[in-house]
């Protein structure tokens, strides 16, 4: 392991510390707003304006690499993003902030492309699922080490925003530090089909909008809640913490257990846990110790966060191996939408009903993809392809996938002819050998399949 991380441990440490600058901006953003006199439809506006620019550069943030060149175009990136994080702590005006998080999304969405894109050039097909897996663990690794950090001074002063500016400043020295030749050239953007995900798996599509539209309003809005329930700045940035190292604990048993009893089984579990959780959390609030509530708050994020990488799996298993890549780009535009309409909607349920309003619309969500998963039936498939745990970047994390390496028919035959000559298959309970899809579709998360 030592030996495939070593000439790309600069790339893994430049997008470890720009994840935990933006984790850190999300919650200072989210907190500073709460605590200004400013309407709360308003704050959901800003707050989705990072989505909103965040998709742009995903779509169309190549273009700055392609003329430039990789390092250049990460210090460009970088360099701008700590530009309009400064000018957010110099003074709070509902429209210079929206345009700031705007260029904000967009320029992260680069210096993602940037590290992403380096990643692909520098990994082989045989290590690409460890690269992969270890870039997923330090993505949510940064997003949760960012959240202490929030306790270092007051929101309402401009330190917090210093100490973002120099968590995206810091990142770009790996970067301008390594050895590892650039690629030539950016992975080519495939033209995403939205229209045959939305045609062939109406429940993948569905539940990619739900599942934007759950994390959006967690990311940018829990503070909001967090605050008006009575917790302090710590308080908040321990539910914050805890919301993300969720994610991450109960992907593993959510994966498992979506390999063995189907994706749609399992959507109907989690957006039913989503809505329970969220009425729990509203009962819990001032009546039960702070640790109850942490608690409450992993299982949150644990179950709210496995919705995309569920969805991509299941469409995944509908859809053909060789269009995982333009698929999983519309999809990811799909969850995009959600999560620029997220901050908007669930700051209009607080605006209504207080901070509780926060988690009654994430209830609303969540029961609605368990009932839709419960009706589309026709909608199923066996599992083809374990699932694995996936950030929400740019489409190019998806060509580090080992899902988007499908073998060709000619590649299959020729393997299979090998392997025949070598070893004679061996025969299943029925009377006949098992198939390359059910040999693939064995295995649990990351590839490492249940016993």
């Amino acid at each position: 392991m030592a030996r495939l991380l070593i000439p790309i441990v600069a790339l893994l440490a430049s997008v470890t510390i720009l994840v935990m600058g933006s984790g850190l901006m999300g919650t200072l953003v989210s907190t500073r707003l709460s605590l200004e006199a400013i309407d709360p439809q308003l704050k959901g506006l800003i707050m989705s304006a990072y989505y909103i620019g965040l998709v742009i550069g995903a779509q169309q943030g190549d273009w700055v690499i392609r003329r430039t060149g990789h390092i250049r175009a990460f210090a460009i990136f970088a360099a701008i993003a700590t530009v309009a994080i400064l000018l957010l702590g110099l003074h709070v005006d509902v429209w210079a902030w929206f345009a700031l998080r705007v260029v904000i999304g967009f320029c992260l969405a680069g210096a993602y492309l940037v590290v992403e894109s380096w990643l692909h050039a520098r990994t082989e097909n045989r290590t690409r699922g460890r690269v992969f897996s270890v870039y997923q663990f330090l993505a949510y690794l940064g997003l949760a080490a960012g959240q202490p950090l929030l306790n270092l001074y007051e929101p309402v002063t401009t330190e917090l925003f210093m100490v973002v500016a120099a968590l995206f400043a810091l990142c770009l020295v790996p970067v301008a530090l390594t050895r590892t030749g650039m690629p030539q050239d950016t992975p080519g953007h495939k033209r995403m089909k939205l229209r045959q995900v939305v045609t062939a798996s109406p429940l993948a599509a569905t539940v990619c909008v739900a599942a934007g539209l759950v994390s959006g309003a967690a990311f940018t809005l829990t503070p909001v809640f967090a605050l008006r329930m009575g917790l302090d700045i710590a308080g908040v940035s321990l539910v914050m913490t805890s919301l993300i190292l969720g994610g991450v604990v109960l992907q593993w048993p959510i994966g498992y257990f979506s390999d063995r009893f189907g994706r749609r089984t399992l959507m109907i579990v989690v957006g039913g846990g989503v809505a329970l959780i969220s009425l729990a959390l509203v009962a819990t609030i001032g009546a039960v110790p702070l640790w109850a509530i942490l608690t409450l708050a992993g299982v949150f994020g644990g179950l709210a966060f496995t919705l995309y990488p569920l969805a991509v799996s299941h469409a995944n298993d509908v859809l053909q191996p060789n269009d995982f890549v333009a698929v999983t780009a519309a999809l990811l535009f799909l969850w995009g939408l959600g999560a620029v309409a997220g901050p908007i909607l669930g700051g209009w349920a607080i605006a209504l009903l207080g901070g509780p309003g926060l988690l009654a619309y994430m209830a609303t969500i969540g029961a609605l993809v368990a009932l839709i998963a419960l009706l589309l039936r026709r909608d199923t498939a066996e599992a083809r392809e374990p699932f694995r745990t996936l950030t929400r970047t740019t489409p190019v994390i998806h060509h580090l996938d080992p899902r988007a390496l499908p073998q060709t028919e000619g590649e299959a035959e020729e393997e299979a002819r090998t392997q025949a000559s070598d070893n004679p298959p061996s025969k299943g309970p029925h009377g006949h050998s098992p198939s390359s899809t059910e040999q693939r579709g064995q295995g649990g998360f990351g590839g490492t399949g249940p016993p």
